[in-house]
């Protein structure tokens, strides 16, 4: 049978612990069997101390994976082991790991970072015991070999950049292997080179995950990759890029996602469902798993069980999330209206000698307009609130940025 994964991104907004179980219920009643939790900067792992956002404790994480494994969840944890790594090397403490000084990238052949990624897969192998895999990451490492140590211990090598990729990723899935579980790696750095004989390098162990979101099957690269021998699975997307601050839900992108997921689920092969939770660790929030709730439906092997229009308590705040989008979208063109309409205003007060009649036809409008965001916002909170996630300040501060229009000001008011 088919495994029906879902991988779910803790960096960006997540469940709090006291509502963990009842999404739990829903994943369980939408079909699928597995997940994969990337908790990155949430988690206070000891290997990165000092560096991490700490939303949940060890006790917390202990508790999540227990009840979703008396659940029937098969559960797995994703870390990182060489890119992707910006909220732990940005900062000074780590900066001497970096690969060539990128806050992304930790140097292969720099023995402290490798022993930092070792010490990192053995705590979260202890984290979560008896997982049946442990994802390692190693998706869009940009900057492999651009340092003078990679490029050197490669040098004879025809692609030296893939040849200092794969030394890493072999060590580190032999220690995952010897730990008696197996590893799982992202496939797009081989994707990306046209280079599949070079995942025969690797244990046979190794779980290759080949994720595409925009194209049609039969997707580049799987059945090549099927050819080495390694297990391939497929990743959808449930909810991924380009969404940005310029809205809070888009019915375009959804079906977008519900297509990739069809798709996918044409294979025949295991499927890895990513939800993302923010392009990078540095980059603005996505919006709650409700925003993508018909593409969540989709994506379980009983999705005829469940959709918007029910009145379980997910489809009913799924439907309260749209409402809210189609607020946010009318109160951005209301600004925009203020902003075009004062501007030519304060123009015209200035042309007959009268500015100060500005203020007045100024004011009324842009202080109608801030109560209403107001209002909003206070909306905004209290879904967050209802519903048990995280991130409500961050996300509120950075969609309301995107109300407020930079208005002129009247004369003598400026600074």
């Amino acid at each position: 049978m088919r495994k029906n994964y879902l991988h779910l991104d803790f960096k960006g907004i997540a469940p709090l612990l006291h509502k963990w179980k009842e999404y739990l219920e829903l994943f369980q009643k939408l079909g699928f069997d597995g997940l994969l939790l990337e908790l990155d900067c949430k988690y206070a792992w000891k290997t990165w101390q000092g560096v991490t956002r700490d939303q949940y404790s060890e006790t917390d994480v202990r508790s999540m994976i227990s009840t979703a494994r008396k659940m029937g969840f098969s559960v797995s944890l994703l870390i990182q082991m060489q890119g992707h790594l910006e909220w732990a090397l940005s900062g000074e403490k780590y900066a001497s790991l970096r690969e060539n000084n990128f806050i992304d990238e930790i140097c292969p052949n720099n023995s402290d970072a490798v022993k930092k990624i070792e010490e990192w897969i053995d705590e979260a192998i202890d984290l979560c015991p008896d997982a049946p895999y442990l994802h390692l990451g190693g998706d869009e490492v940009w900057h492999l070999c651009s340092c003078p140590i990679c490029q050197k211990s490669a040098a004879d090598a025809a692609d030296a950049a893939l040849a200092v990729y794969l030394e890493h990723v072999r060590l580190c899935c032999k220690r995952v292997v010897a730990k008696g579980i197996r590893p799982m790696l992202w496939a797009d750095m081989f994707v990306s080179r046209k280079s599949y004989s070079s995942i025969k390098t690797l244990p046979p162990e190794t779980v290759i995950v080949n994720w595409c979101y925009n194209e049609k099957a039969p997707f580049a690269g799987l059945k090549e990759m099927a050819d080495t021998g390694h297990e391939i699975w497929g990743a959808p997307a449930i909810r991924c890029g380009p969404d940005n601050l310029s809205g809070i839900y888009d019915e375009s992108r959804v079906a977008a996602r519900i297509e990739n997921i069809r798709q996918w689920q044409q294979t025949g092969v295991n499927l890895l469902h990513t939800v993302w939770g923010r392009p990078a660790s540095f980059n603005f929030l996505y919006p709650p798993w409700h925003s993508f709730a018909e593409a969540f439906a989709a994506a379980g092997t009983n999705g005829a069980v469940w959709d918007i229009s029910g009145d379980d308590n997910f489809a009913v705040q799924s439907r309260r999330w749209q409402s809210l989008s189609e607020k946010y979208t009318e109160l951005q063109s209301k600004g925009f209206q203020l902003f075009k309409s004062t501007t030519g205003m304060l123009q015209t007060c200035r042309h007959i000698g009268n500015p100060e009649l500005f203020n007045a036809a100024w004011l009324a409008p842009a202080e109608k307009l801030d109560a209403e965001i107001r209002e909003f916002a206070q909306e905004l909170r209290s879904f967050f609130e209802d519903n048990g996630l995280s991130d409500a300040e961050e996300f509120t501060a950075s969609r309301l940025a995107m109300l407020r229009p930079a208005l002129p000001v009247p004369d003598g008011e400026q600074k």
